[in-house]
């Protein structure tokens, strides 16, 4: 340790070495910013007493970034755009290349962070309108809440959707022209995702490097890390892109199938035993990536073998020094937390997506609700100093909901009369079937929920048995299922109604008595619903 604090102690003194091939300096009000790292996805270094920086580079990425030091914030384009990297102007290793930033300085150790995921952009379904009426609404009214303190958003990959990059004309050029016409608000750091690859690029032993190129060309390095306040993100990219041509006819602008493995490539491991070394054991860490990196079980406990190669594992021993850290995550459209028992240090909340199922419920019946029945949306992350508290904001209206309640009877209703439920069943009879459950249940879709929330159910102020279980969301199946199948004749496997992992059930003795849900979330707050029985079941329930 002394040994290291040494040579960080001698990296602060003026550059004296021999010249090397990426130069430049970091400063803000026109003084150097010393102590600042600054790497090319491999090499890392960190800058002088003035600012300085020197490093050699192999090259490969395209790319300088520095990861932003607290109390400051980088310079930003477009209002939205924080400009901590640049694009290198030549791939010569003899070519000497300077590279400056700026700074601003900014108190942040108290902000607010924005976490969505899944935006797929691609000019279909109506989606800009979604997103412009929808999502961009809402980083106003945050920025508004939070009162002079700094807001922040990051977006978990899928920006866009590979396949129709050239089919509908909208790749990642286009969703930064959204965000400048839309006047995207608030600083966005972004993550790629898989359906931000280059579907073009052809299978062999560079695709996932070269289908990422555009990403790092147009949008961002692919990773990278940055200091807000007193935390530490890093944001890793965890899709291999393999694109394998299996024969079949693509669209235009594809030549393969698309798939990837998820897993974290041993040159960001690298990157990252670095990156870490320049931060102390008590920051908390954030680890943003689109694929999650655990998943739950049949009885709800965490699973880490989510990622191909260890790398899930890799990655909590990477950081099993650190006491604090949070993983988030996007990629299933889904939401989730897992508490690894292994690694009790570690947390990851699986963030539901901003387009919901595609932007398809919105289109073919004005709600946004995603697959497991959660509205589209957006985790809210307040950070003060060390501390840091979340919870799930949806786009449509009453954003602040925690839940659902259904008395079932209804909902049983309309499974054994409408023929489109019948016609559902009938073709895929894997589904939930609600016309033959017991009388008088009541179902509690409890969205965000955590294992240290608690949720009571209480008919007329009497506690009842409440059990967790693998459920249907009812909602989305009639907003989405039902009218596209009756349109279409079917409904697309990836985007039926999904058995959720935050439901729960009671039963009631009497068809009309009132049932209040009480939720209390992790961090004490109360949340209540109050549902008086015999209640409808229709679009309009919120």
């Amino acid at each position: 340790m002394k040994y290291r604090s040494f040579l960080f102690f001698l990296s602060l003194l003026p550059l004296v070495v021999a010249a090397q091939n990426l130069t430049g300096r970091i400063t803000c009000d026109g003084r150097g910013v010393r102590g600042v790292p600054v790497s090319d996805g491999d090499a890392v270094t960190v800058t002088d007493s003035e600012g300085r920086y020197a490093l050699q580079s192999e090259k490969r990425n395209g790319y300088v970034f520095y990861t932003l030091p607290r109390g400051y914030e980088p310079e930003m384009a477009d209002g939205f755009n924080p400009q901590f990297w640049a694009r290198l102007q030549s791939a010569d290793l003899q070519v000497t290349e300077e590279h400056n930033f700026q700074l601003v300085k900014r108190k942040n150790d108290n902000y607010r962070m924005i976490i969505g995921a899944d935006t797929h952009l691609a000019q279909r379904i109506g989606d800009l309108k979604q997103f412009r009426e929808g999502f961009i609404p809402c980083l106003d009214k945050e920025r508004q809440a939070a009162n002079g303190q700094p807001v922040y958003s990051m977006l978990l990959g899928d920006l866009t959707w590979d396949k129709f990059w050239t089919r509908n004309n909208y790749n990642l050029h286009d969703f930064l022209q959204t965000c400048r016409e839309m006047n995207y608000s608030v600083p966005l750091f972004p993550v790629i995702g898989n359906h931000d690859n280059d579907p073009s690029v052809p299978a062999s032993s560079e695709t996932d490097f070269l289908a990422s190129g555009p990403w790092r060309d147009i949008i961002c390095p692919n990773y990278y890390s940055f200091n807000l306040g007193r935390v530490h993100y890093v944001v890793l990219d965890d899709i291999v892109y393999k694109n394998e041509d299996t024969g079949d006819k693509y669209a235009a602008g594809v030549v393969g199938s698309r798939n990837y493995d998820g897993k974290i490539t041993e040159e960001q491991f690298r990157w990252l035993e670095k990156d870490l070394s320049y931060v102390s054991r008590s920051t908390p860490i954030m680890v943003a990536l689109h694929i999650p990196v655990t998943r739950l079980d049949a009885d709800f406990s965490t699973i880490t073998d989510k990622l191909a190669g260890g790398s899930t594992l890799r990655l909590f021993d990477a950081l099993k020094e650190y006491k604090n850290v949070h993983v988030v995550s996007g990629h299933t459209h889904y939401n989730y937390h897992t508490h690894p028992a292994e690694y009790p240090n570690v947390m990851e909340h699986n963030i539901a997506a901003v387009c919901a199922t595609w932007w398809g419920t919105g289109y073919v019946s004005g709600r946004h609700l995603c697959t497991d029945g959660t509205p589209g949306g957006y985790s809210l992350w307040s950070v003060k100093g060390k501390k840091l508290r979340w919870e799930y904001h949806s786009m449509e209206p009453n954003g602040e909901l925690q839940m659902r309640v259904f008395d079932m009877n209804a909902v049983r209703d309309l499974y054994r009369n409408d023929e489109r439920a019948k016609d559902l069943l009938a073709k895929y009879p894997n589904r939930q079937d609600y016309g033959q459950i017991a009388d008088n249940l009541i179902l509690v879709n409890c969205f965000a929920y955590d294992d240290d929330w608690k949720v009571e159910i209480l008919e007329e102020g009497r506690p009842l048995d409440v059990k967790r279980v693998w459920n249907e969301d009812p909602l989305h199946t009639l907003a989405y299922d039902l009218p596209l199948l009756k349109t279409n004749g079917k409904v697309g496997g990836g985007s039926q109604t999904r058995r959720n992992t935050h439901s729960f059930e009671a039963q009631a003795s009497s068809a009309t008595s009132t049932v209040t849900v009480r939720v209390t979330d992790s961090f004490g707050r109360i949340h209540e619903k109050t549902l008086r029985r015999p209640a409808t079941f229709s679009l309009s329930e919120w």
